[in-house]
């Protein structure tokens, strides 16, 4: 069924970059480590499209963007509590351009996630289906800020649309590159 679910996913995250890639100003492939709530760790593989500026002048740029991947929870109390699931979020990025080299960004994201299951550690997640909302501070550098290292701060919860929410955090650091 794991094995299943991951061809799922990765096969949608495929046809949606392939769809979006026409209108896309750039496409980044990413991977992040966090930290969870009660001593777990997140883990997590996606795509995310900046499409051309809504706003654009020589100080800064202000975008908007999609991301698709998937996550793994893995708590450090239980070799069998783990969680898989798949998210997807549009957003906005805010971008200083200082210099060719070095581009500091805020970025947000809400979306969903769909997770195997409603339960993860100690914690009653309500439901399979949660809201996601990402915050993030990050730069890109290298030629063009093909490359970015951001600090991300990740809620998921029900948003209180069910009686057990008791939600899961994460924070931690991501490295992308665009292509």
């Amino acid at each position: 069924m794991k094995r299943a679910t991951l061809f799922f996913l990765s096969a949608l995250l495929v046809a949606l970059c392939m769809a979006t890639a026409a209108i896309a100003a750039s496409t980044t492939a990413g991977i992040s480590v966090s930290r969870g709530q009660g001593d777990s760790m997140a883990y997590s593989l996606g795509i995310k499209q900046r499409y051309d500026p809504w706003i654009s002048s020589d100080i800064f740029e202000f975008a908007s963007l999609a991301e698709i991947g998937g996550h793994a929870w893995v708590s450090r109390h239980s070799d069998t509590d783990t969680v898989w699931g798949g998210f997807l979020a549009p957003g906005l990025r805010f971008t200083l351009h200082t210099d060719k080299d070095i581009q500091p960004y805020l970025e947000a994201t809400v979306g969903g996630a769909l997770n195997n299951r409603n339960k993860f550690d100690d914690r009653q997640l309500g439901s399979q289906l949660l809201l996601r909302s990402r915050g993030s501070v990050g730069v890109g550098f290298g030629e063009g800020g093909r490359h970015r290292i951001q600090g991300d701060y990740i809620n998921y919860s029900t948003g209180g649309l069910t009686r057990k929410n008791d939600g899961f955090n994460t924070y931690g650091i991501s490295y992308g590159f665009s292509f």
